[in-house]
């Protein structure tokens, strides 16, 4: 399985990107990414730590996609799969023990999620058009996240670790949520 891991982040580096889109990955910010038109299609995977593991799927590449996933500690895990085009996704764990999976499917989503300290999960899927999503978490908290329609944006931020779920099926449906 190491092994298997190993090859898959080699090959992500190689994948050519737009010097635009290079530029976006020390930011968390997507609203900078979205600015950008990403002439390629683009994956960034950086882990420090032990027992960590990432994957990233993308398909579409007709305007580019953009994905950052970065994880610092021991035993976080993440997976980001996006299949339309200029889609960006943004994952930062930090601490131990974080699950992040996520699922774009339309175009022009975009998935923000900043995991701190321990024990944080979060598992997405969007596949309509226009979704929006932004999470910061605290420890211990929970976030599942679901939306099928188009132009939906979502907020939480659970500064305190309370678990939250929000399912979100509609069009323009508008959600924001702070925990403590």
């Amino acid at each position: 399985m190491r092994g298997l891991l190993l090859v898959l982040v080699t090959s992500l580096s190689l994948i050519p990107m737009g010097s635009a889109a290079f530029d976006l990955t020390a930011s968390p910010d997507l609203a900078a990414a979205e600015q950008h038109i990403i002439p390629n299609t683009a994956a960034y995977i950086t882990q420090q730590g032990g027992g960590n593991s990432a994957i990233i799927m993308q398909k579409e590449d007709l305007f580019g996609n953009f994905s950052n996933i970065e994880q610092t500690g021991n035993n976080n895990s993440a997976t980001a799969i996006q299949t339309g085009n200029l889609n960006f996704l943004n994952i930062l764990q930090f601490g131990n023990d974080n699950i992040a999976t996520t699922d774009q499917d339309g175009s022009y989503n975009a998935i923000t999620l900043i995991q701190r300290q321990d024990g944080n999960q979060f598992v997405g899927v969007q596949h309509g058009n226009n979704n929006t999503f932004n999470a910061t978490q605290n420890g211990n908290s929970s976030v599942s996240m679901q939306a099928q329609g188009n132009g939906n944006t979502f907020t939480a931020d659970m500064p305190h670790g309370t678990n939250y779920q929000i399912n979100i099926v509609g069009d323009n449906v508008k959600a924001s949520s702070v925990g403590q």
